[in-house]
């Protein structure tokens, strides 16, 4: 393993594809997700004594973890069966207002431009020029004098369109405006939203299996906000309140562990998961300086693919 590696931290995955669930972007198959599993599999730990190993202060400079974001059906019918050939258990970070009949635009934008463009760069073309013509250009025009594409080197799979488009996303236009957009978008495509999402994420029952397989179930907040960090701190404690009790009605114990949707977090934030009882968390990424126990590092599985080759 290269010296940036040779630190305890976990991999972090989301999108997988097969015959049933599209490609996309960043989504790998399972030939390549065993390719990871096997690069690692002398440092890969359960999730349960990765977890120990972390709160008792005894990981060791290579102990790695699997961990999955999001609550995708993908992740369930893909990867957990090869988990399973191999003897794995993993750490799984659940947004909640998906289970409870939610259908949250994050996943379901993302679908929409894999499946209904022939590249992903047609859709920013799209994006990029609706976003023009609209009322809002000459607010992200100004928004864009602090946009740097250098600004997501933990991202080296990002392309100067990827990262574009989300600081335009996150940044420039904030969720209402983007939204307002984006589902314009959508409505032209005569799209049903509600069949259209039928096959993104787990359902409660998917959640609970996993638990009693052994896998750890943990806190991604509620609706999954891009930025979670620009909320005020009663908003980012009602996303991880409802998240919290949503899990532990669900499982009928308390989550103890949290990834950061989109790496986005503060202090407000970590105050808020100790107060509910939180004793481990993940960023996203692999920088190399000291953070606290809400923070070990995660490597995402593109950069991964990218070093061993796959």
């Amino acid at each position: 393993m290269r010296s940036l590696e040779i630190k305890p931290h976990g991999l972090m995955f989301h999108h997988f594809y097969n015959e049933k669930h599209c490609r996309g972007q960043g989504a790998i198959s399972i030939g390549q997700f065993e390719a990871v599993l096997t690069h690692y599999e002398k440092h890969i730990l359960s999730a349960e004594e990765w977890f120990n190993r972390a709160v008792s202060n005894s990981l060791k400079d290579h102990d790695i973890c699997l961990t999955f974001d999001d609550a995708l059906l993908c992740q369930y019918e893909v990867a957990l069966p090869v988990l399973e050939r191999y003897g794995l258990t993993a750490f799984w970070f659940v947004y909640s207002s998906v289970l409870d009949g939610g259908l949250e635009k994050l996943e379901i934008y993302r679908k929409f431009r894999t499946v209904c463009y022939a590249c992903i760069d047609d859709f920013y073309l799209d994006f990029f020029s609706r976003v023009k013509a609209s009322a809002y250009n000459d607010a992200v025009e100004l928004a864009l004098k602090g946009y740097a594409h250098d600004n997501w080197k933990y991202c080296p799979f990002y392309s100067p369109n990827d990262t574009k488009f989300r600081y335009i996303r996150d940044v420039a236009l904030g969720v209402d405006k983007y939204q307002e957009l984006m589902d314009r978008m959508i409505c032209e495509q005569g799209i049903d939203l509600a069949s259209f999402a039928s096959d993104l994420w787990m359902t409660k029952e998917h959640v609970r299996s996993l638990c009693a397989r052994g896998h750890v179930i943990g806190l991604h907040s509620h609706t999954h906000p891009t930025v979670l960090a620009d909320l005020p701190a009663t908003e980012q404690q009602k996303e991880y309140g409802q998240n919290y009790r949503f899990l532990r009605d669900l499982l009928g114990k308390s989550p103890e562990v949290v990834s950061h949707p989109c790496n986005s977090y503060n202090v407000e934030t970590l105050k808020i998961l100790a107060a509910l009882g939180i004793r481990l968390g993940f960023r996203a990424n692999m920088a190399d300086h000291q953070y606290s126990r809400f923070e070990f590092a995660r490597e995402d599985h593109a950069n991964v693919i990218r070093r061993i080759g796959q």
